[in-house]
């Protein structure tokens, strides 16, 4: 079978010339000429002819593609015309943006951690219409958190106690200890 295929005549290629040499074989060699010349005569033909098709075909399939491209851009400059709704969320971002600094800047003296604000209140509440902060409704909504959860709130003592650091004068003054036996049992309260 492998020796059919390989054998001249039997492809799609030699079907034209098979039927060809069909012709010439049953009337002589003078016609085996005529049919060999006219044979190669119509291959120049096809070959030319299908030249001619696939450049047409690859100019069509260009133009396709250029068209595919067009359309393509056409489309992404008709997606993103809506410049209002990209204005609407760019505007909504800055906003939730400027309300969280708000938050930040007046939770900073009254929470331990002012990012609990940012955690425990809904940023989306405190804008404003229009993309403008209620710093009233802020500054509330801090008030409301401390209220609420009075364990967040920053200790609030007036001034802070440093204690005492060493430093400066001191009014008594004690001797030191002649030994660091006598020192550990000052320190220990051992006398």
């Amino acid at each position: 079978m492998a020796d059919e295929q390989n054998t001249p005549g039997n492809g799609p290629e030699d079907e034209h010339q098979g039927a060809t040499t069909d012709q010439g074989a049953g009337t002589g060699d003078e016609h085996q000429g005529e049919a060999g010349s006219a044979d190669e005569g119509d291959r120049a033909e096809d070959v030319t002819t299908e030249r001619a098709a696939r450049e047409a075909a690859e100019k069509r399939a260009s133009e396709a593609e250029q068209e595919a491209a067009r359309l393509r851009r056409s489309n992404a400059a008709v997606k993103g015309v809506d410049l209002d709704a990209l204005r609407a969320e760019v505007r909504t971002e800055f906003t939730e943006q400027l309300v969280r600094a708000e938050l930040r800047a007046a939770a900073a003296g009254r929470l331990r951690d002012p990012a609990d604000a940012l955690a425990l209140l809904d940023v989306a509440s405190l804008a404003g219409s229009g993309g403008d902060i209620d710093a009233a409704a802020v500054a509330a909504a801090v008030d409301q958190l401390v209220k609420d959860k009075p364990y967040l709130a920053a200790e609030t003592t007036g001034s802070a106690a440093w204690g005492d650091v060493g430093a400066g004068h001191r009014e008594s003054v004690e001797p030191e200890p002649a030994t660091p036996l006598d020192r550990l049992r000052r320190a220990f309260g051992n006398s």
